[in-house]
């Protein structure tokens, strides 16, 4: 009920500001994120109402040509007044002019204006795509940080009562002042380690809330989501034509040559030669008569040669852009997936193995360790090294679950389950 309502906030106030009083009473999802995204983003909004723009070209496009009236009034004789007569002495003419666009060039300025109108949309859907993506990135940070954070509170309490235990073994005479001291000035590392999180934490948390164009930059914001990474079972030419499907920017790179195509037959069809019409009413003193005009320019030496090279030649660079576009969302993909394969693996190995091996060697160094069968540099050894393990497998997971999302960037479709 509470996401519903989130959604419903959402439609109602659009791209209003979001006061850290608005914001859900419940931690987000990367689906809320999104959606919250995609309302308040800045960025977005400004390139929404670009692309707006850019489609008002298409009604300009489509105009015909205004008629021209001129008014002439001629012969008034305001120097002697006696000889004044508008009947008899003054003339009048009133001319309408009308231009004839020959050669199809409102329905060519039309398709060329839809065509720019198609590539700005795709660039901003590819600007919505980046973002997206940073927000997932940023989202899987926030709470990477998050877990590392846990694990230093944990390990800081742990480590504590580590320290009260062995400040107990001093006082029974179990082990030396120099011991306990060690052990005691170990403790700045765990304490080190959970301010340093919570920097991390704080740091991520302002970049995520910057791209969800919150301007306050609430603290009380937070996330729920899980260190974790499905598997993914798409070819690489499946995942290649779902790229050339649906990525903005190829998109833009292959319509870019429709658009270079359509601008051939304006520049064409600019070269053919408008003729303007008009009829013209005069009056002279006492006759009326009626004319009629015929305007015919003579493109004796322009004719559009300028133009018409331009855009052939703009169409060449547009058909190589769209060759390269392609090669580079084949590389794209092939990178991605296998970072993700790589990434994947090392999650796994750390999961099934890794992590569980450092978890007994720490536990048994400490029981050894407690009951005198290990030395202090022994115990401090493991605990660093179960440190150090569960911090690398806990990046491990935050690596792959990025890796997912870019492989969900490169194809421009949600690859996560």
């Amino acid at each position: 009920m509470r996401r519903a309502l989130f959604y419903l906030a959402l439609f109602l106030f659009g791209l209003l500001p979001v006061r850290a009083s608005e914001l859900p009473d419940h931690p987000l999802t990367l689906r809320e994120a999104l959606e919250l995204l995609r309302a308040r983003n800045p960025v977005l909004a400004s390139n929404r109402a670009h692309a707006e723009a850019v489609q008002a070209g298409e009604i300009t496009a489509n105009l015909r040509p205004n008629p021209v009236l001129t008014s002439a009034n001629e012969d008034f004789n305001v120097f002697k007044p006696s000889e004044f007569d508008i009947r008899r002495k003054q003339e009048f003419t009133d001319n309408v002019l009308q231009l004839i666009e020959r050669g199809h060039k409102r329905r060519f300025r039309v398709e060329s204006a839809r065509w720019a109108t198609t590539l700005t949309l795709e660039g901003y859907r590819d600007i919505q795509r980046q973002l997206e993506f940073a927000v997932k990135a940023g989202f899987v940070a926030m709470v990477l940080a998050k877990s590392n954070l846990q694990l230093a509170r944990d390990n800081l309490r742990d480590y504590g009562e580590t320290v009260r235990l062995n400040g107990i073994r001093l006082q029974a005479g179990d082990i030396s002042p120099t011991d306990f001291d060690r052990i005691r000035g170990e403790q700045a590392r765990f304490e080190n380690d959970f301010l340093n999180a919570q920097l991390a934490l704080d740091q991520a948390r302002v970049q995520l809330e910057t791209l969800l164009g919150l301007p306050d930059l609430p603290e009380k914001f937070d996330i729920e989501s899980e260190l974790a990474a499905p598997e993914l079972n798409f070819s690489r030419e499946e995942l290649f034509q779902r790229a050339l499907a649906n990525r903005p920017d190829y998109l833009a790179a292959r319509d870019g040559v429709s658009k270079g195509e359509a601008d051939v037959r304006l520049a064409d069809a600019n070269g053919a030669t408008d003729i303007a019409v008009g009829s013209e009413y005069k009056r002279n003193g006492p006759d009326n008569t009626i004319g009629f005009t015929v305007q015919i320019p003579l493109r004796i030496f322009d004719r559009n040669q300028g133009e018409k090279l331009r855009t052939r030649k703009e169409l060449e660079a547009g058909r190589a852009n769209e060759l390269a576009a392609r090669i580079a969302v084949r590389a794209d993909v092939a990178q991605a997936q296998q970072a993700y394969r790589t990434a994947l693996a090392r999650a796994q190995l750390y999961s099934k193995d890794y992590l569980e091996r450092a978890r007994r060697v720490r536990d048994r160094v400490e029981f050894s360790f407690r009951n005198g069968g290990a030395s202090l540099l022994e115990y401090l050894d493991a605990l660093r090294s179960y440190r150090d393990t569960e911090l690398a497998w806990r990046a491990a997971y935050a690596q792959a679950a990025t890796a997912v999302h870019q492989l969900s960037l490169v194809t421009a479709t949600e690859l996560w389950p």
